[in-house]
């Protein structure tokens, strides 16, 4: 609910705007995939802010593979390094991943080994992103950047251990390889429609 209400009043206003230079294609749509979004779709809006530069955007990924259940949901702005909305960007944003791991096998901070273990997370992060879109109508973009936000040490698991299902904590690098304490790399490809 946060996030719509936040979307509806910092995103929307700007749709009412007319264009300073007619030769944009400001609505964007697109798929992307990457870290961590997963495969995902993404919405853009270049608004005529500081000559064309400010589009706030809004992506929706998911990483539904094997014993990985990831969602990821992201909301922030791009500020174009030209006038055009197209090549150069970067991008700042909120960023929600809501993970779940599966038949994890290891051992508890206790040091008792564990079986079918199943592991969940929800981690908030402020995204820093290097960026670059090229084309017009039909485009393609990558992003560069990293998602910092403090992240727990020990997640809560559930497993087996000795024959019984019990909870308790593991270590978020044995769960999360590519996570640190500090946050995770975020590296992302697209293509995409813009009119």
């Amino acid at each position: 609910m946060k996030h719509t209400i936040f979307f509806l009043l910092v995103c929307l206003p700007f749709l009412s705007f007319s264009q300073v230079n007619e030769d944009i294609n400001p609505f964007r749509i697109g798929i992307k995939g990457g870290v961590p979004v997963g495969i995902g779709a993404e919405i853009e809006y270049v608004t005529p802010l500081l000559g064309n530069r400010i589009a706030p955007f809004a992506s929706y990924g998911m990483v539904p593979f094997g014993d990985l259940d990831f969602k990821y949901f992201e909301i922030g702005s791009n500020i174009y390094f030209g006038s055009r909305g197209k090549g150069g960007y970067v991008s700042a944003s909120y960023g929600n991943l809501d993970g779940e791991v599966s038949n994890i096998s290891s051992s508890n901070v206790d040091g008792n080994e564990f079986t079918n273990g199943v592991a969940k997370e929800e981690l908030a992060s402020f995204n820093l992103k290097l960026g670059w879109k090229y084309g017009k109508s039909l485009y393609f973009r990558w992003e560069l950047g990293y998602a910092f936000g403090k992240l727990p040490d020990e997640i809560t698991a559930t497993g087996d251990v000795n024959g019984q299902r019990e909870t308790f904590q593991v270590s978020t690098e044995d769960v999360l390889e590519y996570v640190s304490g500090k946050g995770y790399p975020i590296l992302n490809i697209g293509i995409g429609y813009a009119f």
